[in-house]
């Protein structure tokens, strides 16, 4: 894991300088049982499928994996200096682990684990992410998901 500290100077003030964000309505629910969490996955790396549409950087979209598409076909674009590729490259599931969640789903130890997973571009201002979050979020209740894995790059 990179650490700020490790950082060159140029990219530590950077960061140092983000302002972070309050949101109004930032609710506190205490979790459910996991037996009873029917759970999709939401990762920032930026994932896409190959030959499909290229998430953008900054524009707060997402991109849909379904379950079924194999790990051959997803790619990873988020770029950075801080981030190596590497573990990604060799298995899918340290960054978006489908098989991991399938496999907790089958073991009962989750209720459920979703058809489809999800992916925003990381470094993205939350305030351009926050309507297609709302949009996500809809979705997610409508197929009965009540958990999410926040999977952060």
């Amino acid at each position: 894991m990179a650490r700020l500290h490790d950082s060159v100077d140029n990219e530590r003030a950077h960061l140092e300088a983000l302002a972070c964000p309050e949101f109004k309505n930032a609710a506190f629910t205490s979790p459910r049982p996991l037996e009873e969490c029917r759970v999709a996955l939401i990762s920032t790396a930026g994932l896409m499928l190959r030959g499909g549409d290229n998430i953008r950087a900054g524009t707060g979209g997402y991109q849909t994996i379904d379950h079924s598409v194999a790990d051959t076909d997803i790619l990873i674009n988020h770029v950075s200096v801080n981030f190596d590729r590497t573990a990604f490259a060799e298995d899918i599931n340290t960054v978006f682990p489908r098989q991991r969640l399938q496999e907790l789903a089958q073991q009962g130890t989750v209720a459920h684990a979703a058809s489809e997973h999800y992916s925003f571009m990381g470094a993205t201002a939350p305030e351009k992410m926050e309507s297609h979050v709302h949009t996500l979020a809809a979705e997610l209740k409508s197929k009965d998901i009540n958990t999410v894995c926040l999977l952060p790059v």
